[in-house]
């Protein structure tokens, strides 16, 4: 995580509150990634090893290092927790199955996996993957958002808003990609809170005075005279 407050004039009881709201706003993009990745390997979990099923997550999220550990291990430790309360463990294919299959030479459970992983991936399997990653991105970009609000609400007093919202996204080293999103969606509920209500508009003859536009019949036929 970068310093924010490398260039930043903050009072220390500030940064305290600075340093609690990056934890929390951390710990709440670990939970949706946690949350999202659970749900695809309930969703492909019984068709490929679910270290594959992270791995596909982790490399189409483009997370870090850092984060495809923190959200591994969370998530298998959600999934130990869950199961271990339930008594119920998830049928869930295992690299380790794989390979003791191959060793072992039972070639149908090898040809079924490797039918599910023709290429890498059979053509659903990809685009559930693939769809799932979108809605997590949009999931992700919305705790941003949320998070981005709850830094300008912090430092009201001692920054501007924009400021704020940039604070956020440099601590947390968000991407530039999404970074750029997330910091015009949260400009724009901030413009829904903020923003004075807009005059009834005017018609279009009032908006637009004759004497500005005017008729194009006009101006053909001053075209003509003029030839």
């Amino acid at each position: 995580m970068k310093n924010p407050f490398a260039s930043k004039d903050l009072s220390d009881a500030m940064r305290r509150r600075v340093e609690l709201a990056v934890a929390v706003a951390q710990e709440r993009l670990l939970s949706t990634h946690v949350g999202y990745v659970l749900r695809l390997i309930r969703l492909v979990g019984e068709q490929v090893p679910f270290e594959t099923a992270l791995n596909m997550y982790t490399r189409l999220l483009r997370l870090s290092e850092d984060e495809a550990r923190n959200i591994t291990t969370r998530a298998l430790a959600t999934l130990g927790e869950r199961a271990t309360a339930t008594e119920a463990w998830p049928e869930l294919v295992t690299q380790a199955e794989v390979d003791q299959a191959q060793e072992k030479g039972s070639r149908s459970f090898v040809k079924q996996i490797r039918m599910r992983l023709r290429g890498r991936v059979n053509d659903d399997l990809r685009r559930w993957v693939e769809l799932s990653a979108a809605r997590t991105e949009v999931a992700v970009l919305s705790a941003h958002v949320d998070n981005a609000l709850g830094f300008v609400e912090l430092l009201e007093k001692d920054m501007p808003f924009t400021e704020a919202v940039e604070l956020y996204l440099e601590a947390l080293d968000v991407r530039d990609s999404v970074a750029e999103v997330a910091y015009y969606m949260a400009l724009a509920r901030l413009a829904d809170q903020l923003l004075p209500d807009r005059p009834e508009a005017q018609s279009a003859a009032e908006a637009v005075p004759a004497a500005v536009a005017p008729d194009a019949r006009h101006l053909r036929v001053v075209e003509k005279e003029g030839a």
